[in-house]
């Protein structure tokens, strides 16, 4: 089987010295258990213990719908007027319904058990379903379900796809994770020794990596570099409750309560020192963590997370560049943030013979533009200069010397 070669971002994150915000995503007295981006709306699908929410476009606010207060588990498109929803907790309710985006109106399609997940497989057009003690379902039209025969009697509690490989845990009597790579024709039991995997993320890059939960010997984040067919620990920690990633594939894991001095959100490096965790839970109003999520509607690089009291994001925990920058006094970028123009003053002791270059960087650390300038005998000067089509999001303006290089962050709005 193919072996996946981990790729090392060529960004850093400041761990000292910098700050980072999270801010609101919708009202914090909602119960979010997950949260289902360009679903139904521009900002999707809020799920909770009892129905969910629905951005509403034109008025800008979040609607609340629920069938019979059933909770809702996972939401994805079916069609320009309606959402396909998976709810359940055990009632003769449970399964897979519609949700009319005009009416508002929940309609059941397939009656299924606990069901945990719905999926959407865009390479193939095909959505799936795993439920407790049944299996797993799939659906070329999101009407008609029929039984992927492999899985019958299992409980199918998390699936995630990278291109063609496809990886599902299932934790019922035999707890295993069992994974394809041909887009689920065929199916293969993971060798050796596997995690109750509870939550699953494949990042962009093909890394995979899974939360083993709840308060056991092996209780941790578990890493695959197959694609799911051999698994090693990477820390063992209690209580945990997530795993996710950015755009750029940095890893970020969460717990459900604190326990041990692990709590709320932390950006996960495998090369550094063990753990390895940065914890980010400075303004974030609630620390139990329920999904951490990339939204992939969003331009700006930015890490989601579920809470107990509503979903946070952050944007702004991250540098772009290999080399490090030195913040400075000497820069300055007004008005930041960034509408249309800005004025960029610099003021060096030594401009008018050291000066290199003055560049604008993205957050993956790219140059997205160099800015022309002309020295004189001056320590100082300004440049006027226009944002043009850069979308919204973190920046750095660079300023390298003969000496040393120099940044000023700033945000485009």
């Amino acid at each position: 089987m193919k072996k996946l070669i981990l790729f090392s971002a060529v960004f850093f994150i400041l761990m000292s010295g910098y700050s980072y915000t999270w801010i609101s995503f919708c009202p914090d007295s909602i119960y979010a258990t997950n949260a289902c981006f360009g679903v139904g709306s521009s900002k999707g699908v809020i799920c909770t213990p009892d129905g969910m929410y629905l951005h509403d476009d034109y008025n800008l606010v979040w609607n609340y719908y629920s069938n019979g207060g059933l909770p809702i588990w996972e939401a994805v498109q079916l069609n320009a007027t309606q959402i396909l929803v998976v709810m359940g907790d055990g009632s003769w309710s449970d399964g897979i319904y519609t949700f009319n985006l005009q009416t508002f109106q929940f309609s059941v399609v397939h009656w299924c058990m606990n069901p945990n997940f719905i999926k959407y497989h865009q390479p193939s057009g095909t959505y799936y379903v795993g439920y407790q003690f049944g299996g797993l379902l799939n659906s070329t039209d999101g009407i008609t379900w029929s039984e992927v025969s492999y899985f019958t009697g299992k409980s199918c509690m998390c699936m995630d796809f990278y291109e063609n490989h496809f990886v599902v845990s299932e934790v019922s009597n035999v707890n295993n994770i069992y994974w394809s790579d041909d887009s689920g024709n065929t199916w293969n039991q993971a060798t050796g020794s596997v995690p109750i995997a509870t939550d699953m993320k494949f990042s962009n890059q093909g890394m995979l990596y899974a939360v083993f939960p709840d308060y056991s010997n092996s209780s941790g984040l578990w890493r695959s570099d197959d694609y799911g067919d051999t698994w090693e620990i990477e820390f063992y920690s209690d209580n945990m409750s997530a795993v996710g990633y950015d755009a750029v594939s940095n890893i970020f894991v969460g717990w459900e309560s604190p326990f041990a001095g692990n709590e709320g959100i932390a950006l996960y490096d495998p090369q550094a020192p063990p753990p390895g965790l940065t914890f980010l839970n400075e303004g974030l109003p609630n620390i139990n963590i329920n999904k951490i999520l990339l939204n992939p509607t969003m331009a700006v690089i930015a890490i989601f997370c579920c809470t107990d009291s509503g979903v946070f994001f952050s944007y702004d925990y991250m540098v772009g560049e290999e080399e490090n920058f030195i913040e400075s006094d000497q820069i300055s970028i007004y008005p930041n943030p960034v509408s249309n123009q800005t004025t960029i003053h610099i003021n060096l002791s030594d401009i008018y013979e050291s000066l290199v270059s003055i560049s604008i960087l993205n957050n993956h650390g790219q140059k997205v533009d160099e800015i022309k300038f002309e020295t004189n005998s001056s320590n100082e000067f300004e440049i006027k200069w226009d944002k043009g089509d850069l979308p919204a999001g973190v920046y750095y303006l660079v300023i390298k010397t003969k000496k040393e290089s120099l940044s000023e962050k700033f945000i485009i709005l």
